[in-house]
């Protein structure tokens, strides 16, 4: 199901944002309540659009980078690469 998100102040109130950015659905990210409200009105509004976000949704996910866990794992390991040498160097 399509969600509708308004990034907050915290790390967690940004996670939705962050997702919905990596499958490409950017335009369901609101930058006011207004906003918020709109894209879910548009959406509502709108059943041929809602039902055609619904219906590709798994497959642009599974095509996105959340779920690619070969590239995770490879940047993750850099990362940790990365602090071990910083640590080693202090």
């Amino acid at each position: 199901v399509p969600v509708v998100t308004l990034p907050g102040d915290r790390p967690i109130a940004r996670m939705t944002a962050g997702h919905l950015k990596a499958i490409g659905l950017d335009n369901l990210i609101a930058a006011t309540q207004d906003d918020y409200v709109g894209i879910a009105r548009g959406l509502a509004e709108n059943p041929t659009r809602l039902a055609g976000l619904r219906a590709g949704l798994r497959d642009q996910i599974s095509g996105s980078p959340l779920c690619d866990g070969v590239a995770f794992a490879r940047d993750f390991e850099a990362a940790l690469r990365d602090a071990w040498r910083r640590w080693c160097a202090q």
